[in-house]
């Protein structure tokens, strides 16, 4: 019996010293079964020299000797391990001590040594646990269940060590009941937080692989927007072709006037064919290939549509995703061009876009002219368009942007001209 009493929280024990190792030292890449046969092989050991000789140097050697050995599995320096075992051990020592001290004030005498045999592993586990959700950074409790974690990892032991002490009281004369309860409680406080562990990692995987998702997405939108670039950049040097060409014509036109001195038929003629010049649209040319063909092809339809358009912008997006950018100017603009529309062509329609960026901060400003006031009877911006279940998610797009960026939202309206003010703090 007092074997038992010994082997089934050993179980625990030791893995919960496996963890410890794995706080503190890194694993090789190497197969599963060699760490399993290697703490199997330290449960033995350490298991057999205390039954059999149960001498306290002994027991000491059978502890720090296999942990100190199984480091060696573990990629770290040789004074890395040696620290990692002797604070294993001494954690072990420690929780042994305080179980010992606290449950001789609870329980009976003869009661002591058999309750804390169970409740040292259970706080030991506990210390493992809580060791390496905040030292380990590759092991990250989720936010979402986070108080539900740290509620459990500290109510089911402390619930189990109080009823383990209760039992022990009315149940003096009895061990058989008493140690089948507490083994009930030892593999409940470890199949519990075995399941918190799947749930973290089946979390930490399936963000993974969201993050590789997105990782796909925005290579996909940059090809997709390098090629919009490209078709841009050819329709510009088309175009810039097609003025030379027209100008070499017209040069030749003018030259002809002025050599016969007719001054105001030149002047006349210049003045009449000076928009083939100005109706060329400069491309925006920045760092990023995103920026560059999304503004390029929003207002490539704008101007087409007989919306001018004016843009200023810095060069460098240091900080800033480029799919948030993407989803930021794509929304801010189509809701640009969207207002500009609902105006009658025979009336102003414009839009200016300027960024800016200060001290690590962006500031996007976009202005379009609107045929009366839009806040005025819609100021949280819901989409007017009948299929509201497929639009209407711009404004929130631009606002949750803002909120990941720890910037601001703003839309406000000056003289029929409607403001979007976005700012985003560099990552």
């Amino acid at each position: 019996m007092e074997a038992l009493i010994y082997l089934v929280p050993n179980v625990l024990r030791v893995y919960a010293i496996y963890i410890l190792i794995g706080v503190f030292l890194q694993k090789k890449d190497i197969s599963n079964w060699i760490y399993f046969f290697a703490f199997a092989a330290f449960y033995a050991i350490n298991s057999i020299l205390y039954l059999w000789l149960n001498i306290i140097i002994v027991n000491v050697a059978s502890n720090i000797i296999p942990i100190f050995l199984i480091t060696f599995f573990y990629n770290s320096k040789f004074w890395k391990k040696i620290f990692a075992t002797f604070i294993i051990y001494a954690a072990t020592m420690f929780w042994e001590i305080v179980a010992v001290l606290t449950i001789a004030n609870f329980v009976e005498k003869e009661g002591t040594v058999f309750i804390s045999e169970f409740v040292e592993p259970i706080l030991l586990f506990v210390t493992s646990l809580l060791l390496r959700s905040f030292i380990k950074q590759r092991f990250q409790v989720p936010s979402t269940i986070k108080a539900i974690y740290y509620f459990v990892l500290v109510f089911i032991p402390a619930g189990s060590i109080v009823i383990g002490c209760l039992v022990i009281n009315f149940e003096s004369g009895n061990i058989i009941k008493p140690l089948v309860i507490a083994i009930i409680l030892l593999l409940l406080n470890f199949f519990v937080f075995y399941l918190f562990d799947q749930i973290i990692i089946s979390y930490k995987n399936q963000h993974e692989l969201d993050m590789q998702r997105k990782q796909n997405e925005i290579l996909k939108l940059q090809e997709q927007y390098s090629r919009q670039y490209v078709k841009n950049a050819d329709l510009q040097y088309d175009s810039i072709r097609k003025i030379r060409h027209d100008m070499k014509d017209q040069l030749s036109v003018v030259y002809a006037m002025l050599a016969e001195e007719r001054i105001d038929d030149a002047m006349d003629y210049i003045s009449r064919n000076a928009d083939i010049i100005s109706s060329h649209y400069s491309i925006v040319n920045t760092n990023s290939i995103i920026v560059n063909a999304i503004i390029n092809s929003k207002f490539t339809v704008a101007e087409t549509v007989g919306i001018n358009v004016q843009c200023s912008t810095v060069r460098q997006f240091s900080g800033v995703d480029e799919m948030d950018l993407c989803h930021l100017l794509s929304n801010v603009l189509d809701n640009a061009i969207a207002a500009c529309m609902n105006i009658p062509e025979d009336k102003k329609r414009f839009i200016s876009l300027d960024i800016g960026c200060e001290n690590g901060i962006y500031r996007f400003i976009t202005k379009n002219s609107i045929n009366g006031s839009v806040l005025k009877n819609n100021r949280q911006l819901l989409t007017s368009k009948s299929d509201k279940k497929h639009h209407g998610f711009g404004v929130k797009i631009i606002r949750e942007i803002a909120e990941k960026y720890n910037g601001r939202c703003d839309f406000f309206e000056e003289e029929n001209v409607f403001c979007c003010l976005v700012t985003l703090r560099s990552m």
